[in-house]
């Protein structure tokens, strides 16, 4: 899962750069603090959400909530060490002319609408706080997340849109069963799923649905790929035990060394065609589960299962 990040580089340098204000010294000497601008970030924000077809809510929860006591953070700015700028809600200044913080208090659920100012000022500055999943200075556990119910039902959307579509993916692989078992190779590496010797059409069958449903948009992604033949055969390969893998000399071939890592070996075989050919020779020999699904298949159809063709 990628991390969650609410506030970029990138906009920590626009806000530096584009949406600060100077509060200090009410004479002109000492010190000057370089502070968020509030007003400009609130319009970017709320910019940033309509494009998007996000709604004005978000909500802040506990990861997970401890039962036996109600937590309480206080918050009241965080400074950029990169930038310098100060993220807080300044609501005047001392006798010196230092800022002075408004205090943001919640305790297990904080629920902010965007298009209310002063709330929407609290989420600009409450995204930095550490305690905070995907603030800049994450800690090490941090105790809340953001939870935003219209981005979250777009996700379940997605979700059930790729899952639909992975599972007519493998309608097409159940009938090309080497197809089946090269894809599910493939995916081995993220499911963890070796396919033992004694594999047969409904095992094979059954780790394809597993991973659809777990990790639908991981499927597509992969069945996608330009490279996918050629991954789906180094794969099995390397599963067969065809290839060689040495740590200072990568992975080799019949002492032909074909590169360190997945991806280099990978585009080695997409450049080399003879190559290839001698590894799927390699592969059509020693490739029991194939053999076995393949028979399985023809058992359940009684007919011969269809040559090997590029998956569509």
């Amino acid at each position: 899962m990628s991390k969650i990040e609410l506030v970029s580089m990138e906009e920590r340098r626009w806000i530096a750069e584009n949406a600060t204000i100077s509060v200090g010294s009410k004479e002109g000497r000492g010190v000057t603090y370089k502070i968020i601008d509030l007003e400009k970030v609130i319009e970017k924000i709320r910019k940033e959400r309509s494009r998007h077809s996000l709604s004005p809510y978000v909500e802040i929860q506990p990861i997970s909530a401890d039962a036996h006591k109600a937590p309480s953070r206080t918050a009241t700015f965080q400074k950029d060490p990169i930038t310098g700028v100060l993220y807080g809600i300044v609501i005047g200044q001392d006798d010196f002319g230092n800022p002075r913080w408004q205090k943001i208090q919640w305790s297990d659920h904080m629920s902010l609408n965007l298009d209310n100012e002063n709330e929407a000022k609290i989420w600009a500055v409450i995204r930095f706080h550490p305690s905070i999943q995907g603030s800049p200075w994450e800690e090490d556990t941090p105790y809340y997340k953001i939870y935003d119910p219209v981005d979250d039902a777009r996700m379940e959307i997605r979700r059930a849109e790729e899952m639909q579509k992975a599972f007519k993916r493998i309608d097409i692989l159940l009938e090309k069963p080497r197809d089946m078992v090269l894809f599910t190779r493939y995916i081995g590496e993220v499911s963890g799923e070796e396919l033992k010797d004694n594999a047969n059409y409904d095992i094979v069958r059954g780790v394809l649905l597993r991973f659809a449903n777990s990790y639908p948009i991981e499927f597509n992604r992969r069945w996608d790929n330009k490279e996918r033949s050629f991954a789906e055969r180094f794969y099995t390969a390397k599963a067969l035990g065809i290839l060689s893998n040495d740590a200072d000399r990568g992975y080799t071939y019949r002492n032909i060394p074909l590169g360190l890592s997945d991806e280099e070996v990978i585009k080695t075989l997409s450049s080399d065609n003879n190559l290839m050919m001698s590894i799927n020779e390699q592969i059509e020999e020693k490739d029991k589960v194939t053999k076995a699904v393949i028979n399985t298949y023809e058992e359940k159809r009684g007919g011969k299962a269809p040559d090997e063709g590029e998956l569509e």
